[in-house]
């Protein structure tokens, strides 16, 4: 249905080009006496992941597409696991390691929603799923916050059951569940709804929360992410515009040259013959006139010729600006997301901190009630 990627995607021949995903492996990995590769986390021992060969499943509303995730000792060597997911499998892994590592940066997966059947099985939008899903796979396998995540161990697994065991305990769309993990009454979630909802009051007012020791650098994070958004913003808006011209431009000149060569088809005047009653003078005008004049055939070849150069262009300037401005701003969209996760875990403890205190203030109020209350003053007397 699609091809395979370009096995040489990851060979570059000096410094000034810039590969798209991970360098290409050298020696096979070292292995520990259970088989498991030694390394990892960005280290030489990283293996090479490739996903490839997309198969669709089912029909209509019930049609989807799976693909091969390929893992090798290095680039040219045999497969030595093959597991096959979902798109949503790798939505699903990108959910889960933000709740397992808060806080970590994760790569984006760019998500282009497809409503209608026809788009969401076409095969553009299919090899983008892929190469995304790579490049995805690819960046969080060198990520070392990472690695030893349990989902990703999950994710890999030949074992069908261990995986479909993973997304059931920890599906993609939860209802509340507290964040060690245990399912609270409705009294504590109206309980911890309103103490959150507080804290969120307190932080909105400017309060400070309980702070970290790396609080301060968080801030200047924010900062530096905040401006450099601004910036690549401005850049992306001009290049991505002179990039998209050339596709614009080859698209006009396509229609145009499609229109061209339709009216060639139904009139061109080179085709037609003189009347019998013009002159001999005219006919010989009207010769002339032709050859010095293209006929529409040759006019819409060469904008044929015009739009593929242009199509070409673009191809060039998007893979050498357009692509990797992209990347840039889904590297700030995935630092942005990182820092959301760390505030919201950083309420979350100021709420059950809050809670702690208010229950300390009950149980001393309940304590002060009974000292004062009669029985033990007559104890006391007693």
């Amino acid at each position: 249905m699609m091809s395979t990627i370009d096995p040489n995607a990851e060979l570059f021949d000096d410094g000034s080009s810039i590969p798209s995903g991970p360098p290409p492996s050298s020696p096979p990995p070292t292995l520990d006496e259970n088989n498991t590769p030694v390394g990892g986390g960005g280290g030489g021992g990283t293996l090479h992941l490739s996903v490839t060969d997309p198969q669709q499943i089912g029909e209509g509303r019930n049609a989807h597409t799976f693909y091969r995730i390929d893992v090798r000792p290095n680039q040219y060597a045999d497969t030595i696991a093959s597991v096959r997911r979902r798109y949503s499998d790798f939505r699903w892994l990108f959910q889960r390691l933000h709740e397992e590592r808060p806080g970590a940066i994760i790569p984006i997966i760019p998500h282009t929603k497809a409503f209608q059947i026809e788009k969401r099985l076409s095969e553009e939008l299919i090899e983008e799923r892929r190469v995304s899903c790579e490049t995805f796979l690819r960046r969080v396998q060198i990520h070392p916050e990472l690695e030893g995540a349990p989902s990703i161990s999950a994710f890999f697994s030949p074992d069908a059951e261990v995986f479909e065991q993973a997304k059931k305990d920890h599906p993609e769309t939860e209802g509340f569940i507290s964040e060690d993990g245990t399912t609270s009454s409705a009294k504590e979630k109206v309980k911890h709804f309103f103490v959150k909802a507080g804290i969120k009051a307190k932080v909105a007012r400017g309060v400070d929360l309980e702070e970290t020791p790396d609080a301060a650098q968080v801030d200047e994070v924010e900062q530096y992410l905040s401006a450099l958004e601004t910036h690549v913003k401005a850049l992306a808006k001009a290049t991505l515009y002179l990039v998209d011209v050339s596709k614009e431009t080859s698209t006009n000149m396509h229609e145009l040259g499609q229109t061209l060569f339709g009216l060639h088809q139904t009139y061109d005047p080179d085709t037609t013959t003189p009347d019998d009653n013009d002159s001999s003078s005219s006919s010989s005008n009207n010769s002339n006139a032709k050859s010095k004049n293209p006929s529409l055939k040759t006019i819409s070849n060469i904008f044929a010729s015009l739009s593929a150069i242009n199509k070409v262009k673009y191809d060039d300037n998007y893979a050498k600006v357009s692509k990797p401005i992209i990347d840039i701003q889904d590297n700030i969209k995935a630092a942005r997301l990182a820092l959301k996760r760390r505030k919201d875990h950083a309420i979350t403890y100021n709420t059950f901190l809050q809670q702690i205190k208010n229950r300390q203030a009950a149980l001393e109020k309940l304590n002060h009630k009974n000292a004062t209350s009669p029985q033990a003053t007559t104890e006391n007397q007693i």
